[in-house]
């Protein structure tokens, strides 16, 4: 899915404008309170609510330090806690419950939990703890505008020119919408690149950044075909983007946003077979772009073609080896799938406790139920085999 969470554009102490993730929603709770108590924490934490619109900082950190002495596990109430300590400027505070609230939440922690975090390092000029933050946040939301906005600045603030470009790069492909804010960010971290590759006597790499800053330096205004067929994906109307994609890709068949685009619309059409084809040439395209690697991978095991499959995963890890296990992790999860689709469970579930051992934000946790699923289906191919051997 192309990014959908809630962001806004904010200062940052860079000259330079980062999109700080909102934590909005929906109140949900983990407490260990009585029922009692938690009715009476979530009436306080109503109108705390009202003191946090309104800015009134103090009173809101009253009447949340007062729900948190009844229920310390109150999740909401540690956020708003952040939140508060954050507008009043005091953001080693608001670290302190932000982190509180990524250690409530366990496996259900979420991008905007780390951005959180993320925007308020960088606020005490913190930049590689930001930057770590964000690195998290992209994880569970590799699309998320804001994520890669904040984390291609934070990569070029650190000197991880390379990585800056990469993102911001990646971040153009999938929020059109944002060309203007990105593109003079990314012809500037292009720039430093180059700079940094030339200083370093990569001359080769420091010719190929000098052309992505010239290319992305002069471009200007947007794509408007492009943006149309964003604006139809996320309306759903699958058909119409894969329309307007094509001609695109027609005229421009290496514009690797239109190509991956058009992988997941072909995907949600159930047009398997042509979701997998754009996959493969956008792959071509960034091959180390293991999320979206491991995404073709899921579609090829929903289109029957696990063989395939298990050999691309294999080779992906071989090569990709030195990117680190979660890195990885998401191609594991669905190498781990096509060998279920085989039916070798014992090297699915192999493959499964890999993913569960990376620790990856968004996949461990589906990872360690799929271990215990590939027990089942050994326990009930075991039965199964037994009962046939006595005749049953």
């Amino acid at each position: 899915m192309l990014p959908t969470r809630n962001t806004r554009f904010m200062p940052l102490l860079l000259a330079l404008a980062l999109v700080a993730l909102m934590a909005g929603g929906a109140v949900t709770v983990w407490a260990e309170c009585q029922p009692g108590q938690m009715q009476e924490a979530n009436l306080a934490y109503a109108s705390a609510v009202e003191f946090l619109n309104a800015q009134q900082w103090d009173q809101a950190i009253a009447r949340l330090k007062s729900i948190i002495q009844v229920c310390p596990e109150h999740v909401q109430a540690n956020r708003g806690l952040g939140q508060a300590y954050y507008g009043k400027g005091d953001y080693q505070e608001a670290i302190t419950y932000y982190q509180k609230v990524v250690d409530l939440r366990g496996d259900e922690v979420e991008a905007g939990d780390f951005g959180n975090l993320g925007k308020t390092y960088a606020k005490l000029k913190k930049y590689r703890e930001a930057r770590a933050e964000y690195m998290k946040a992209e994880l569970l939301a590799p699309d998320d505008c804001g994520v890669l906005f904040n984390l291609g600045v934070l990569h070029g603030a650190v000197g991880y020119n390379t990585k800056s470009v990469e993102v911001f790069e990646h971040s153009l492909d999938v929020c059109p919408q944002l060309e203007k804010k990105i593109l003079p960010q990314l012809a500037k971290a292009a720039k430093k690149a180059e700079d940094q590759q030339r200083k370093n006597g990569n001359i080769e790499e420091a010719k190929h950044y000098h052309e992505l800053a010239v290319k992305y330096g002069a471009q200007a205004g947007g794509s408007t075909t492009y943006q149309m067929a964003i604006q139809r994906f996320n309306s759903k109307d699958y058909a119409g983007a894969v329309t307007l994609l094509n001609q695109m890709l027609a005229q421009n068949p290496k514009h690797t946003g239109a190509l991956l685009t058009l992988a997941r619309a072909q995907d949600q059409l159930g047009h398997k077979d042509e979701s997998i084809a754009a996959y493969k040439q956008y792959v071509e395209l960034k091959p180390s772009d293991m999320a979206n690697l491991a995404a073709m991978l899921r579609v090829m095991v929903d289109a029957g073609q696990c063989s395939e499959a298990k050999t691309l995963a294999a080779a992906t890890v071989q090569k990709y080896a030195s990117r680190g296990r979660q890195e990885l992790a998401p191609v594991y999860y669905y190498w781990g799938s096509a060998y279920e689709c085989t039916g070798d469970y014992q090297t699915a579930k192999a493959k499964f406790q890999e993913c569960a051992a990376a620790g990856h934000p968004k996949f461990a946790k589906s990872a360690r139920t799929m271990v215990q699923r590939m027990d089942d289906l050994m326990a009930q191919a075991a039965y199964e085999k037994k009962k046939a051997a006595q005749g049953g």
